[in-house]
């Protein structure tokens, strides 16, 4: 849905006030980067990605395009489609007038030929820094953000409709945007949710511009240099500190000449810079939150000559001679004068048990540590479980365990609210150290008669669960809860044990970092697992 206060016609407005030579720079042509689907049975290319940007360039700019993948790109299991990457240039009058067309018709048409589009509609001017302590997201697909920042003129599809086939397997945009990395520097898997959309990068270039702060005071320099072809004009600068959500220190200030200080109050935090033009109304650089550098600590370690060696047995009886190495304990010493914490480290230690207490709240890391012959652990222990399941498990929910059984799924999976969820299970069929294998009925025969006894109306459930055995596929230790479509991503959860003893030894539930690649090994698997003597159960 379109932003109610900004319209297709204030969208090319803004596009040409800040192309205007000496606003944000002096742009003679922009360079378009197309990445493109085409479909079985359609002449006209499909926008998968587009990113103009503006530059000032001596040569002349061509409309002849050119591929810059060598070959049609191909995705396993994605029939029918193939995706390209082509790239050409446009003199820099001619930007305005291809949104012109876009609004009237809705016809993209760049390079000469049609590039299929969906309805696009126009976002709000952005302003991009470049990444400092945290990466910008926007970074993994702008190119050469480094300097001041750029301005983003971006029109999106807020639908997606078409190439909905790449947000319904991670797996497949990942293979995109690996194969698309290849020849350019755009990271599509990273930034999907900008996927069909066009994008205008506006870099500036007017001036260059430093923050940086002052050694031996807490105060901040910024340092402005013009392009040779602007004409200077009055600037402000403003420097603000932010620590535990708190501003600590502010500081606003004129540009008068090549380097402004700014004096900053001592305190704890990041700092983020910004250079205003209040006379074009724009930003023309800033800082994301940013730290300078006040000490630095120095370990250093000799190696002790005299090693440690000792004799270990193979399994054949053979001996291994072995010899290690030895460290004794660093010199440390420390340059500069490290800021400390002027409430005495009370502040650290808070902020620390505040996030330790929010990831436990999220579940993104909990310690079960049951005393002897407790219960209540393993029921919060499920609990938890059964809470996540519930939150993030409208998409899917997998188990991946290796001695996973029958009761386990009925104390997890079975528990799941969202009807008919992909719910998937995938077991080793490794039994637990209580009870001895190859006893009684086999393994698979006990758990179909385990879900069988639980006597479910199996309503709005859809579980398969399947075993690997036999040459195919590969053994697994680690045991993970995966939800594959959780927010438009994996996301997936270490559990430190096996289901059958949550809470009942010490061991931690913790939130993997990227849950897409743990998401991604578990599809292969169990895409190698579909033969009959693999299925355990199903249903429907």
């Amino acid at each position: 849905m379109a932003n109610s206060d900004w319209s297709p016609t204030l969208a090319q407005a803004e596009t040409q006030r800040l192309i205007s030579p000496g606003v944000l720079g002096f742009y003679t042509q922009f360079e378009v980067t197309e990445v493109f689907a085409s479909l079985k049975g359609k002449n006209t290319p499909y926008n998968v990605f587009s990113i103009l940007v503006a530059e000032n360039r001596c040569d002349a700019p061509t409309q002849e395009w050119k591929y810059l993948t060598q070959s049609p790109i191909h995705l396993k299991k994605l029939d029918g489609w193939t995706f390209g990457v082509k790239q050409y240039s446009r003199p820099i009058a001619d930007l305005t007038k291809l949104f012109e067309v876009l609004s009237r018709n809705g016809k993209w048409q760049a390079c000469g030929e049609e590039l299929q589009i969906a309805n696009l509609v126009p976002v709000p001017t952005q302003f991009v820094p470049p990444d400092s302590t945290k990466q910008v997201p926007w970074n993994r697909v702008l190119k050469n953000n480094f300097w001041n920042g750029s301005h983003l003129i971006e029109w999106a599809d807020p639908q997606k409709a078409i190439l909905q086939p790449l947000f319904d397997s991670p797996r497949l945009l990942q293979d995109l945007s690996e194969a698309v990395r290849k020849c350019v520097p755009i990271g599509l898997a990273s930034l999907s949710d900008r996927l069909g959309n066009i994008v205008v990068q506006l870099p500036v270039t007017v001036l260059m511009a430093k923050f940086e702060g002052i050694r031996g005071s807490s105060d901040f320099a910024v340092k402005v240099a013009w392009h040779p072809h602007a004409t200077p004009r009055l600037l402000r600068a403003t420097c603000e500190m932010e620590n535990d959500g708190a501003i600590s220190g502010y500081v606003s200030a004129d540009i008068l000449g090549p380097e402004t200080r700014l004096p900053m109050r001592s305190g704890q935090g990041l700092h983020r810079g910004v250079i205003w033009d209040d006379h074009h109304k724009v930003i023309l650089s800033a800082t994301g939150p940013s730290g300078f550098i006040n000490a630095i600590s120095l370990n250093i370690q000799i190696s002790d000559p005299e090693p440690r060696v000792f004799v270990t047995q193979n399994r054949d009886g053979t001996s291994i001679h072995h010899r290690v190495y030895l460290v004794p304990s660093p010199i440390k010493s420390t340059i500069g004068n490290p800021k400390d914490d002027s409430n005495g480290g009370w502040t650290w230690k808070r902020m620390y048990d505040n996030e330790v207490s929010r990831l436990v709240a999220e579940r993104r890391f909990v310690q079960y540590r049951p005393k002897p012959g407790q219960k209540d652990e393993r029921e919060k222990a499920l609990a938890d479980m059964r809470l996540l399941i519930d939150q993030y498990g409208e998409g899917g929910a997998w188990l991946w365990d290796p001695f996973l059984s029958a009761n386990d799924i009925l104390e997890t999976l079975f528990h799941c609210k969202h009807f008919n969820a992909d719910l998937r299970a995938l077991t080793m069929g490794s039994e637990a150290p209580e009870r001895t294998p190859g006893q009684g009925a086999s393994f698979i025969e006990r758990q179909r008669a385990d879900i069988k006894n639980a006597q479910c109306n199996l309503r709005g459930l859809r579980l398969e669960y399947r075993i690997k055995s036999g040459q195919a596929g590969w053994g697994f230790h680690d045991r993970f809860l995966i939800f594959p479509k959780a927010d438009f991503h994996a996301l997936a959860w270490s559990l430190g044990t096996s289901v059958n003893s949550l809470g009942t030894q010490h061991h931690i539930l913790q939130r993997v970092d990227d849950g897409q690649p743990v998401a991604d090994a578990f599809v292969d698997l169990w895409e190698q697992l579909d033969q009959p003597e693999h299925l355990i159960w199903k249903t429907p």
